[in-house]
């Protein structure tokens, strides 16, 4: 038995198609003339301006001698000698444990069976079936294991009538209960992921388990199954990771886990989905437990050829879907690549399909005539017609020394000679333009988008690094080499209570001003691999930072602390120094309650001093944005220069005086321990917070007067107690100050202060490798400016912290102050972990610095 449900919203009204593609010689014409308007700028030294996606090439594509992919794929590295891809040499690598992630079938059908009974539904699990030759498979394979299926296909309005008479006929041959829904406003829906993702896959498959999700758990059904391909899973759900270095599977479903809680309560959901379904109801993705290939698929098919019939009007990339091919013409013309790309070469890594059938796959041109109808049925500029030129125009600038001139300038003064459909939507600084007896050197300029998550090199280990454009960078300052080489620096997050409710597009101006406004948080970091040197660059400004919405309407209040720390723990695992973003922005709507927004930003890009300039020109820019004025920031900081000795303008260095005489702070390298340090356990695995002590406010303030301040005093505290505990009469220390701000450019955001080593007491046999990390944060509480359109939200139980950034430090201690009182949190790595806790290390310190605080008000007079 079948039925259809609709969902309504207003449709969107279509636009015009659009027209044809220009041809090479109006393409070289049309960079011309831009590249013309930008050189008559008085800032502007050399420019070069790029047609995105065209067919002009400086050499032909190289492909990868195993896996066919395109060499012009973004991050993708072609090895010199053995035409190997970085991808296939990572899977070469990693093979193992990256099959370690995907099981059998008796292990996928114990799971849904074992969900089953335990919620005691009436049926296993509800099949995502589209009619397609995949899904058609799984649901074949769901009856012959015995288990109890109900499907539900998502009509998107654009499904072939034909997979959806397979729908039809399959399911009513083997009994299946079945459910179609559609969704009236899925034209915007489809609008918004091309903006977003140029794909109309990713708003496609938010609807559809969004309405997925409601359906199983209206019914009780615990489980969800897809037909996703292991191709599609490795690319959608565990290259990320990948790029992280992490290939552990228990860990890795567990932050997916984690990730879909996230998923379904951000961006467009169904206005009558619940949160309780997302909680509840599981997706489980069959391929991740059947090694089938597309030959075993096929063959099955021609099985039951009586029931299913292979779509005419669908592209090469789909069996069920006509809009697939949208997805494919916009994402080669705006992003310059098939979006299939990846997860069909995975399928070739992985030996389930012929590198020759996926070439096919990949080169099939779509049918434009179709396309251009399709696009205008939907309302989306066709990013091939004319007036949609600009769309595709990438703007890389050198500008002349000491010249201030940016994106915005720049935009403002190329409008002035140029047609608004000219107007580059992508602009990328650099040092300099990479030419060849004149001409440019076009795959030498970096990839003006980045934080897209797939525009990556992976090294050889499977971690991410951005792949070099050594005309685009610079040297990294003293402060930024110390976080970077820490490998783990720390980050900063906010929750606000905004004073009124703008739109998520709103916010999306506020934020995109105060990034183009602030360099460092459009920062990128690339180790180099030769030297070991750390080189920055700048990403577009529209891609920086995202910013997101999530819906918590129907969410109880007491919900809320629990949900948003797992956002927030997902935003900070996302950020990323390679591959982007530094920072996170997300809008959180609550019904009839005050809107919140959450700020998640790396340190690399807003120190403690960064915050209140960050938050005073985030409060100018919503306001004007609110009243439709234009945005104007006051003048931000000149970033730092690096110097001839690797420090930096602007870079806060400061040599720790005595504490009471005793211990002298001392400048040193780090060297071998010597006899008489204090040496904790070898560091390893992830830090955690394993204790948090906090002296009172009388005592704080005696300790942040004394001469050396706070940190001063922490330190000589460490030195005495760990030397007890430990063993050794003197301890060498990482100390990272932040609150000495002396010397720092005004109004300037990014990392500015330099750790130093330090060897308590004065005369220590010699110095020792640091065992400890001092990390002094300054205020907790971040000062909101006065006329804000938004205050710091304090919501009990909630506590957004800041993790460390240190050297692997066996133990870490991050100082921080909140309403006068000093807090000390300790966070250690194994095997230490257990030790300062258990015995008594953190209230030891405390008592030494309270007993120190005392001393030092009793001398005061």
């Amino acid at each position: 038995m079948s039925r259809t449900v609709t969902h309504d919203d207003a449709p969107q009204d279509p636009a015009q198609a659009g027209e044809d593609l220009p041809s090479p010689e109006n393409v070289r014409l049309i960079e011309r003339q831009v590249e013309s308007a930008l050189l008559e700028h008085p800032d502007v030294l050399d420019a070069a301006v790029v047609f995105r996606g065209g067919t002009l090439e400086d050499v032909p594509p190289e492909i990868c001698v195993r896996c066919g992919m395109d060499g012009r794929y973004p991050g993708l590295e072609l090895d010199a000698d053995s035409g190997v891809c970085s991808l296939c040499t990572m899977y070469e690598q990693h093979r193992e444990e990256i099959h370690g992630y995907f099981g059998d079938v008796d292990a996928f059908t114990a799971r849904i069976r074992e969900r089953a009974r335990a919620a005691g539904s009436d049926y296993d699990c509800l099949l995502l079936f589209s009619g397609g030759k995949d899904s058609t498979y799984v649901l074949h394979q769901l009856v012959r294991l015995g288990l109890r299926v109900m499907t539900f296909t998502f009509d998107n309005g654009f499904i072939s009538r034909t997979a959806l008479e397979n729908v039809e006929n399959i399911t009513a041959a083997l009994g299946i209960e079945h459910v179609t829904s559609t969704r009236a406003d899925q034209n915007r829906i489809f609008v918004q992921s091309l903006k977003e993702h140029k794909s109309v896959c990713n708003g496609c498959f938010r609807s559809l388990l969004d309405l997925a999700n409601q359906l199983a758990y209206e019914r009780g059904i615990p489980s969800i199954v897809t037909g996703l391909s292991r191709g599609q899973i490795i690319d959608e759900r565990l290259l990320w990771f990948y790029r992280q270095g992490d290939f552990d599977a228990q860990y890795i479903e567990k932050q997916l886990a984690v990730g879909r809680q996230i998923y379904h309560r951000v961006g467009d959901r169904i206005a009558s989905g619940s949160d309780r379904a997302v909680d509840e109801v599981e997706v489980v993705d069959y391929y991740r437990y059947s090694d089938v290939t597309k030959d075993d698929i096929r063959a099955l098919l021609a099985e039951t050829s009586q029931l299913w019939s292979a779509p005419k009007d669908t592209g090469f990339c789909s069996s069920n879907c006509m809009i697939n091919d949208v997805g494919v013409y916009v994402h080669k013309l705006e992003r310059g690549f098939h979006n299939y790309e990846s997860p069909t070469r995975w399928e070739v890594r992985l030996g389930h399909l012929a590198r020759a059938e996926a070439d096919a796959e990949l080169r099939t041109p779509v049918n434009i005539h179709r396309v251009k109808s399709m696009l205008s049925r939907i309302g989306y500029t066709d990013p091939g017609a004319r007036d949609a030129l600009g769309t595709r125009l990438a703007a890389y600038f050198v500008t002349r020394e000491g010249a201030t001139a940016g994106e915005s300038e720049l935009r403002t003064a190329a409008s002035a000679r140029l047609p608004e459909f000219l107007i580059p939507e992508h602009w990328v600084p650099l040092s300099r333009i990479p030419r060849s007896r004149g001409a440019v050197e076009r795959k030498e300029l970096p990839d003006p988008l980045d934080g897209t998550g797939k525009r990556l090199r992976l090294s050889a280990h499977g971690s991410a690094a951005r792949a070099e454009a050594t005309d685009g960078s610079a040297p990294v300052t003293a402060a930024e080499q110390a976080l970077l080489e820490s490998g783990r620096a720390g980050a900063r997050a906010l929750l606000l209570d905004l004073d009124h409710r703008p739109a998520l597009t709103e916010v999306r101006r506020a934020v995109l001003a105060t990034v183009l406004h602030h360099e460092a948080l459009r920062s990128r970091y690339t180790c180099h691999p030769e030297d070991g040197r750390w080189l920055r660059t700048t990403a577009a400004a529209a891609s920086a930072v995202p910013v997101a919405a999530v819906d918590l309407t129907r969410r109880a209040g007491q919900d809320e602390p629990a949900l948003l720390r797992a956002l927030e723990r997902r935003l900070r695992e996302r950020l990323d120094p390679a591959a982007g973003p530094l920072a996170h922005v997300v809008l959180v709507e609550r019904g009839e309650r005050p809107p919140r927004l959450l700020l998640v930003v790396h340190e690399l890009a807003a120190d403690t001093a960064s915050w209140p300039v960050l938050l005073e020109d985030l409060a100018t820019a919503l306001t004007q944005v609110r009243d439709g004025v234009p945005v104007s920031l006051p003048p931000a900081g000149a970033r730092e220069r690096p110097t001839a000795d690797g420090a930096a303008e602007g870079t806060v260095v400061r040599e720790l005086p005595p504490a009471d005489g005793t211990a002298q702070g001392v400048v040193t390298e780090e060297a071998p321990a010597a006899d008489g340090h204090t040496v904790l356990p070898a560091t390893g695995g992830q830090p955690v917070r394993v204790e948090s002590t906090t002296l009172s406010a009388a005592d704080s303030r005696a300790l942040a007067a004394a001469p050396g301040g706070t940190a001063l005093a922490v330190a000589a505290a460490l030195q005495e107690v760990l030397g007890a505990a430990y063993g050794g009469s003197a301890l060498t220390l990482t100390v990272t100050d932040h609150t000495e701000t002396a010397g720092r450019p005004g109004r300037l955001v990014g990392a500015t202060t330099v750790p130093r080593t330090v060897t308590l007491p004065t005369g220590a046999a010699g110095p020792g490798r640091p065992s400890v990390g001092l990390v002094h944060v300054g205020d907790a509480t971040v000062p909101v400016p006065g006329g804000a359109p938004f205050r710091a939200a304090g919501i009990p139980g909630l506590s957004l912290e800041t993790a460390p950034a240190g050297r692997h430090h066996p133990l870490e201690v991050v100082l921080s102050e909140r309403d006068g009182r000093l807090t000390l949190d300790w966070w250690s790595t194994e095997p230490p972990r257990r030790e300062p806790a258990g015995s008594g290390t953190p209230q030891q310190v405390a008592g030494w610095l309270t007993n120190h605080a005392q001393n030092l008000q009793e001398r005061t007079p």
